[in-house]
């Protein structure tokens, strides 16, 4: 406790310093030998407790306190006095003296009168402190209350007598704009803030630009961001206000950098803020969605956005079909391509654009359902219907979209090679099964349902031979048995392997194997004799 000790004579003064000294060490002793020196030292240590004496010269103890009331100093006061008079006891009391002491002053007494004072300011104290906290509980029910007042108000659905309560805020008859930030916070960055830090900051910063109150719309989470709207009196959004409200909204971007990414929408001019503030906070909202391109530089007014003149439908044709070839490198490009057109410079609505990128994903998932693995169909699945929608930027989109088409062309890829083995297989096993009869690459093709390009050049890749030379090869194969096995005529062998003219038939097989059919079974019937 700090103790102030008053009086004009030496002898007592220290005295009364050393008794308090030994009673009670830990407490900080001052003392004055008048009135005059007793205000300036209570003014530069604001003692909780002073002993004075009543009769000193220059301003006696009574005059010292009238002043301490007259100044609103509030601070326990004994009154010293060597006379037992009721004048003084009760001047004394007028004038607020905590207690009236008899010179000789007795120690039982003084520990007693100071016992009592650190009792009582213990309890003051602790009254201070709750009713200080039941002030801050008023105030923070009061700052929800009107946050649930304005946010009905803002989206429409305040009732009519919350709309005759918002008539009593002289201030939302002025003129003004309404601004909406939003902070996507850093997967990275580990930090999750108290809404009502963000949302202090956004009041302090934006009251530069004008008188300005905010509101919180979220709270911080895992997955979402901070998002505020706050409404600004101004008189005009002048181009000077412009400027000003992009060097707030920057310094603010650098002040919290280090949580997420800040960006602002900032509504029209609204001549009453009680009538057309919804209407800017909306547009506010709107114009903070396009700050997903990011040469926005996180602040976009809604008069400088434009509808957009690019066809709504995108054209995925060429990356369908570089899905379809073997580099991965032509899908991504094709999609930036597209992506690129639909996007329009930044003027086309985010949410579209999102729509359309996860149409194309789901409509690779339909087209390819019957060769795509489980696991492919899902992750485009997934990334249309969840990844996708939650890109908080372009470059952010873009990336989601390489990674899905770079997945889904490794998965078609490997699907078509297992599915080309297969049906390479297939193919050879029917040349087998028909080549009595007349086989081309078009009949072939249009058997295994594939374009008569494409199937030759599968079947070419894959097995180093063309079609045409596969059928060579089975007929002659064929007619090497029948030769080797059954008394058949060379005529008869010809129409078996699929030759209709027996000359031809002839000059293939001996092209083929470097002997004519005949020479190749006499030689064979040469080998059986010697054998």
């Amino acid at each position: 406790m700090r103790i102030l000790i008053v009086d004009d004579e030496p002898r007592h003064l220290r005295g009364m310093v050393n008794l308090i000294g030994r009673l009670r060490p830990e407490d900080q002793v001052v003392a004055a030998q008048d009135g005059l020196s007793a205000m300036e030292m209570v003014k530069a240590h604001r003692p909780e407790a002073i002993l004075t004496d009543i009769r000193m010269p220059g301003m006696d103890g009574l005059e010292f306190l009238e002043r301490l009331k007259l100044e609103g100093i509030r601070t326990k006061v004994v009154m010293v006095s060597a006379y037992n008079l009721f004048e003084y006891a009760q001047k004394a009391v007028h004038y607020g003296a905590y207690d009236y002491l008899l010179k000789p002053v007795e120690i039982d007494q003084v520990a007693d009168v100071l016992s009592r004072i650190d009792l009582l300011l213990t309890a003051e104290k602790r009254q201070r402190r709750e009713e200080e906290e039941m002030q801050h509980r008023l105030k923070l029910a009061s700052s929800a209350y009107l946050n649930r007042l304005m946010l009905s108000w803002l989206n429409g659905s305040a009732s009519l007598a919350e709309l005759a309560e918002l008539d009593g805020y002289d201030w939302l008859r002025e003129s003004g704009v309404a601004v909406y930030s939003e902070l996507n916070s850093c997967q990275d960055s580990g930090e999750r803030q108290d809404s009502s830090v963000f949302i202090r900051a956004l009041e302090q910063a934006w009251g530069r630009w004008g008188e300005a109150i905010t509101i919180p719309l979220s709270g911080m989470t895992e997955d979402g961001p901070l998002a505020a709207v706050t409404l600004i009196s101004l008189e005009a959004l002048t181009g000077d206000k412009r400027e000003e409200a992009r060097s707030i909204a920057c310094s603010l971007a650098a002040d919290w950098a280090h949580t997420g990414q800040l960006t602002h929408g900032i509504g029209p001019e609204c001549r009453s803020l009680r009538e057309e503030a919804p209407r800017s906070y909306l547009a506010a909202r709107t114009a903070n969605s396009y700050n997903f391109y990011d040469f926005r530089q996180g602040l976009l007014f809604s008069d400088e956005i434009r509808s957009s003149s690019r066809e709504a439908v995108p054209d995925w044709s060429k990356v369908y079909e570089a899905l379809k070839m073997d580099d991965a490198a032509l899908v991504l490009e094709a999609c930036v391509e597209a992506l690129c057109q639909l996007a329009d410079g930044g003027h086309a609505s985010p949410m579209l654009l999102k729509e359309q990128a996860s149409l194309m994903l789901l409509q690779i998932r339909s087209e390819h359902q019957d060769i795509l693995d489980k696991r492919a169909q899902q992750m485009l699945t997934g990334t249309a219907t969840m990844l996708i929608r939650s890109c908080r930027s372009y470059p952010e989109l873009v990336a989601q979209l390489g990674q899905a088409l770079r997945e889904a062309h490794l998965a078609l890829t490997v699907s078509r090679q297992d599915q080309g083995e297969s049906m390479i297989a297939e193919c050879l096993s029917w040349i087998q099964q028909h080549m009595k009869e007349e086989l081309t690459l078009e009949r072939a093709a249009e058997h295994f349902h594939f374009n008569p390009s494409y199937f030759s050049t599968l079947i070419k890749n894959r097995t180093g031979k063309t079609f045409s030379e596969h059928v060579t090869a089975a007929r002659m194969k064929r007619a090497k048995v029948l030769l080797a096995g059954e008394p058949l005529r060379i005529y008869e062998i010809s129409l078996e392997c699929g030759f209709q003219d027996t000359k031809y038939f002839c000059r293939v097989f001996k092209k083929y194997y470097g002997m004519s059919p005949k020479a190749y079974k006499h030689a064979l019937s040469q080998r059986k004799r010697e054998a």
